[in-house]
């Protein structure tokens, strides 16, 4: 490398920390995650942060954001997950939902509301609800019922 600066010096010098996450400033990819070239390997910024103050990282584990922030690299943020745990801590509805509300849709007629969670490949369905804000609790209840790693749901009840 002809800076002559280390990938440690490199690394730490694309970190803006604020009062609680520790925002990667660099590279970014497609998926929003913060990224660094080492060795001509391309390393998610999160994944490296994690080893470097937690250790390995097992092989099929992936590393969930606690705070929800993509870019952060504070490794008191960050936690092994496995891809279902992960799906899991979501911060907000699907981008195709129509209601705002994770998990809450309008029935067929439009008048009122249905709860729709899936675990281990399975729908689960509780409903019809008046307003939004009961299907709103139902899932949140639904969730916990269900999730280990729904910390957001958790916070909310």
């Amino acid at each position: 490398m002809g800076n002559g600066k280390s990938f440690q010096d490199r690394f730490w010098a694309k970190i803006q920390r604020t009062e609680t996450c520790w925002d990667w400033t660099g590279a970014i990819n497609s998926r929003g995650y913060g990224v660094i070239k080492k060795n001509d390997n391309l390393l998610l910024a999160h994944r490296y942060s994690y080893q470097e103050h937690k250790g390995k990282i097992p092989t099929g584990i992936s590393i969930d954001h606690v705070c929800h922030n993509k870019r952060c690299v504070n490794p008191s943020h960050l936690r092994l997950a496995t891809d279902k745990q992960n799906n899991e801590n979501r911060s907000g509805a699907n981008r195709n939902s129509t209601t705002g509300v994770l998990g809450v849709s309008r029935t067929q007629d439009g008048k009122m509301y249905r709860v729709q969670v899936m675990h281990n490949r399975k729908n689960y369905q509780a409903g019809p609800f008046v307003s939004i804000e009961e299907a709103e609790r139902a899932a949140i209840v639904l969730r916990n019922s269900m999730f280990t790693h729904n910390n957001l749901d958790r916070v909310a009840m």
